[in-house]
Parts: structure tokens; sequence; C-alpha cells
């Protein structure tokens, strides 16, 4: 539950937990049995909820009522939801509870995945209702008349309980019915109290730590991370033996034109090098990514059919992911993530994601360091970039680019973060290089793809872009050879960045023969030596509010931009007289082949 509110912000603003009211909790509870449950799978795979969900509820004695004695703490939740969280009025309103009870049995059961039938619930239904005849009719509609069918479905959906009408002996006066008064909510209060530490045994402890630090409003990254802080740190994996075969289902955005489906597609050509059985299991990164890389198709399939998962996607985005499709596409499997994170540490708001694999490879010993208080093995594993050399040539008159020219270029997608990849920081640095040389023979191509000028970022870049004819802006999706190109037919690739993971794009400029500019910090400095790459200097400085995705309280770099200039005014008075020495190897498919392999055979000897 806690996932799917960190998730979305809207949940965060209109059930502020945060501010640890009784009532709030409760109404969110009611909105995970009404509304979280039909949209995530994994809330219907709680074992221990669905249970809870269908225990009695003793309800206020209310006039007319003929659902006194049959309503599950299930279907108080959702008659608390669809009364909009007023929840005077399934206290008193018959008519209330009778639309709650209506829904619930005429589709709510199947929507939330609460059809099992309970005695209890089966005597007080008998109790209060003449015969299954008349519970039926109960639950009718006029429209149910005028569609072929209509009844007859709304039968079906109760058809286990009219079977069994006045076929069981039960006694409803010797079941335990659960004391829950709503507006007391010990039923709320037992239920938080029983996931804290042991040391924490009453929740008006935790509302009095928690109100001592935060505000009313909407919670920040800060808020959240002060809320999971106090909860049970996730606990080492248990012991897993597996039985399916030896292999890998890589799980990613494989015909996504963006950094992190290339890792996909990458990593798939390092496991086919060392002949490591496999499939790709493809995953749509949304409607806002274009999605027209074909060249894994080859490898694709729609089943689990090996032993060992690899996610190659975001711990978040694993997270939100297995929130929708359940515990299914992980139960039976040794799970890896390959998980890609740009700051120094994971956010400690997340740290229940880890629970979510066996294993983590970072793309990087930057990346796996952050991941260093996870409970789980973490392994430092190389990423493979690779180009056909054959089919990248340069070919400046079709992006209209001065011939003669030095050539700077630098590529960010918009989806990304611009405040991490800092595109106006390059442009800053070659304005402060050359802006004083109008009749320098340079220039500057920055590459933009899902550009969106509505972004409030965009229009202080454009402005800077504008400043100087040598800039040019090239936007659009282009395919993966067409970038390749455009980098070709350049002469240096510039990175500015404050983080990066990996850097895939320094990476492919190394292969390329491209000088290479770039921050001289985190994931990319693996193989941006300082005798290979031009390395800037840079300081250490905080995030701030709203830089990156739960990174208040880290720290990140903040690039030298004069220092970025001089270097490129180094390479445009010097081009093509230093013969790179880029460690090129480490990138190669079957370099990074053989770590896998060696690394999954391990796991394979350990689990079978």
């Amino acid at each position: 539950m806690l996932v799917v509110w960190l998730l979305r912000p809207a949940l965060q603003k209109r059930f502020p937990l945060h501010q640890l009211k009784l009532s709030t909790y409760l109404e969110f509870l009611a909105w995970c049995t009404h509304i979280g449950r039909r949209q995530y799978a994994l809330l219907r795979d709680i074992d221990a909820w669905n249970v809870e969900l269908m225990q009695p509820i003793e309800l206020p004695p209310c006039r007319h009522c003929q659902w006194q004695e049959s309503y599950t703490v299930g279907m108080y939740l959702v008659g608390l939801a669809r009364s909009k969280y007023w929840h005077g009025q399934l206290m008193a309103n018959a008519k209330m509870r009778h639309r709650a009870a209506r829904w619930y049995f005429r589709d709510g059961r199947q929507l939330l995945g609460l059809t099992e039938r309970v005695q209890w619930q089966q005597a007080a239904l008998e109790s209060n209702f003449s015969g299954p005849d008349a519970f039926l009719e109960t639950l009718l509609l006029p429209k149910d008349t005028q569609v072929p069918e209509g009844s007859h479905r709304i039968h079906q959906n109760v058809q286990d309980i009219c079977q069994a009408w006045g076929k069981e002996s039960i006694n409803p006066e010797g079941m335990p019915l659960t004391s829950f008064r709503p507006n007391k909510s010990p039923f709320l209060t037992r239920h938080i109290a029983a996931k804290l530490p042991v040391e924490v045994n009453e929740l008006s402890w935790l509302m009095t730590e928690l109100r001592k630090s935060l505000p009313n409003r909407t919670p920040s990254h800060a808020d959240v991370t002060k809320v999971m802080s106090l909860w049970p740190q996730p606990k080492s994996k248990p012991y897993k033996k597996l039985n399916k075969p030896f292999g890998v289902n890589l799980i990613g955005y494989a015909r996504g034109e963006l950094g992190i489906g290339e890792d996909v597609r990458m990593v798939a050509a390092a496991l086919e090098s060392a002949a490591v059985p496999f499939n790709i299991i493809n995953v749509e990164p949304g409607a806002h990514v274009s999605q027209k890389d074909t060249s894994a198709e080859r490898w694709m399939s729609e089943s689990h059919d090996y032993a060992i998962n690899i996610f190659c996607m975001t711990g978040i985005e694993m997270s939100r992911m297995s929130m929708e499709k359940g515990l299914e596409w992980l139960t039976g499997h040794y799970n890896i993530g390959l998980w890609p994170w740009e700051l120094p540490e994971w956010p400690s708001a997340w740290q229940h994601a880890w629970q979510l694999v066996d294993e983590l490879w970072g793309i990087s010993h930057y990346t796996a360091n952050a991941y260093s208080a996870a409970p789980v093995p973490v392994k430092p594993m190389p990423l493979p970039v690779a180009i056909n050399a054959q089919e990248i040539v340069s070919n400046r008159q079709r992006w209209q680019l001065p011939e003669d020219d030095y050539l700077f270029v630098f590529s960010f997608d918009m989806n990304s973060t611009l405040s991490r990849k800092n595109p106006i920081a390059i442009v800053k640095g070659f304005l402060a290089a050359f802006a004083s040389q109008p009749e320098k023979r340079v220039g500057l191509v920055i590459k933009v793809s899902h550009l969106n000028k509505k972004k409030p970022a965009w229009k202080p870049l454009e402005k800077l872009i504008g400043q100087d004819s040598r800039i040019y802006l090239i936007s659009g999706e282009l395919r993966k050879l067409e970038v390749l190109s455009l980098y070709k037919s350049c002469n240096c690739y510039v990175s500015l960045h404050r983080a990066e993971g990996f850097g895939r794009g320094l990476a492919e400029a190394q292969l390329l023969g491209l000088d290479l500019i770039a921050t001289g910090y985190s994931g990319n400095m693996e193989f941006c030596t300082n005798n290979a790459t031009h390395v800037v200097d840079y300081q250490l400085v905080p995030l701030k509010h709203g830089d990156y995705f739960y990174g208040e309280g880290q720290q990140w770099a903040e690039p030298d931009i004069q220092h970025a200039a001089r270097l490129m005014q180094t390479c445009a008075t010097m081009p093509y007289t230093v013969k790179h020495d880029y460690p090129l190897a480490r990138f190669s498919p079957r370099y990074c082949g053989k770590a896998y392999r060696k690394r999954l055979e391990d796991i394979a000897l350990a689990k079978y």
C-alpha cells in the first residue's frame, strides 16, 4: 500500500498519511480496498489482508438494515469509499449500507478478488432474508431486466451463496465478531502497531515522534523518508531453490528507443556471446517513449522459461510493475535487479524495493555503492556497448552542418532529468569559450529527443541557444544508427552531467574515436580516464528540491564551466593531434558476457 502511495503524488495529496491522523489511514485503507485492489494485482495477492477483509465487523444498529450482521471489514471499507469517505453515512444510513452491500454482492466480490464464501456471513444472510430468491431480488436493479441475461449474471455472481442456502448447520452467535468502532479505530491501531519494531508498541508513539517534524502540508521527499525510516528494515532473503532450466529471462524495454532500452538489447547480445540460454520479456515503457527499435525481436518471448530473471529497469519502476502484475512473475525465479541509478545513495524511502530481488547488479562500481545497504548480494557488472563501425558514416550534409568546422555534440532526452543531464552548462561553456571569437570555425550540436517546449527548464536553454548561430538544435526521435551517424559527423562529445550511473553516450563517443570532454564524477569515471578523456573539474553540491527523484539530502557534481570552456578551446585548437587510448575492450559483449556467465553459473551451483 505504501508503494502505491509513494508512486502516486495525487494519492499523497488526497491521503496525507504523513500527518498521522487515524481517519486518514482508514480512508486510505478504504481506497486500497475499493480502487487499489482493482488496479494492482499485488494488493489481491496479500493473503493476510484477504483473510482480514473477510472478517466480521460489528456496525452500530440501524433501523431497516437487512445487512446488520453480514458486513465484512472489506464491505465496510468499500462502503466508506463509495460514500465519499463519510463514514457517518455508513454508520446510520440504511440506504447507504444497502447500496454498498448491493454493489459488493453484484460485482464487487469478483472485482476485488474476495469471492470466498465464509460460513458466518452465510448464516447472517440466512437469518435476515427469507430465502435465496429474496436475497437475489434485493440485488437486482431495473436495468437488469432490460439487458439479456442481466439477472442471470447477478445470480451467477452469488451462485455459491444461493446453492449453500439452508444446507449448513451454523450457529452465528458462536462465531467471533470483531469489535470495530470506526471512530476509535482499534482495528487500524492494532494492525499498524503490528508493523512497527518490537520496542514500538503504541501507534501514539509514532504519531508523537513524527508530528515533531512533519508539517501540515503535502509530504516532501524528506517527510516520506522520515515515515519510512521508522518501519522495520528489510531482512535477508530466505534460501530459494530453483526448478526451471538454467538461463535468463531478460525483462525490460526491448523496443524502447532510450538508454535503458539499449541496456536490454546489449545485455542480450552479451548473453548470446557467452552461450547463456535466454529470452526477452518486453515491457511497454509508455506512450511518451518511442518504441521502434526492432533489433531484439528474434529473442522475444511471452513466457518466463528460465530459472533466473534479470530486470533491466529502475527499482522504482520494478516496484510499480510488481504492484500491477502481482508476485507471479517473481515466484519460482532467482530475481536480479540490473537497476540503473545516478545518485550516490539509493533513497531510504524506497528500501522496501529490495524485497523484490535476490541480488542487485550495479552498472558501475559507483551505482553498486549506492546499493551498499541492501540486504542482498550487490555485484558491480560491466555494461556492454557495441557499434558496427561499417554502418556508421559521417554525413554533415544531411544534418545541414558546416563541413569544415570543429563540432561539439551532446544528446539528451527530455524524458530524462534535465537538471542531471545539465545541457545548459554545455551551452554556457561553449559561449564562454567562443562567443568572443565569432570568426572561429566551431559549432555546438544539441540533439534533443521528445522535445517539450512547455517544460519550464526548456525556456532558459532555448534562450541561450539563440545567442550564437553556431549552435545547432536537432530535435526528434532518431533511430540508433542515425544518432551514431550524427555523433560521427562531429568531432567532440561533451557531457557536463551532474551524475551518471554509467554514461552510454560517452562510451559510444569513445568507440567512435571522438574527443571526449566529461565531468570527472560518477559512473562514467570507470572508463573516462584522465589520459584518454578531457576530465572537467567539479565541486560536490547538495541537490535542491525537485532536482531528482528522492534526491534531497544527497550530493552531486557541479561542473566547472570555465574549465570546460578551456578544454573546448584546447580541443578546437589542436584537433586530431592526440591519439586516444580509450579502454574499449571492457565495452565488448564478449567481455561482459564472460562476467555474466561466471556469476550466473555461481548462482546456479548454489541454487540447483
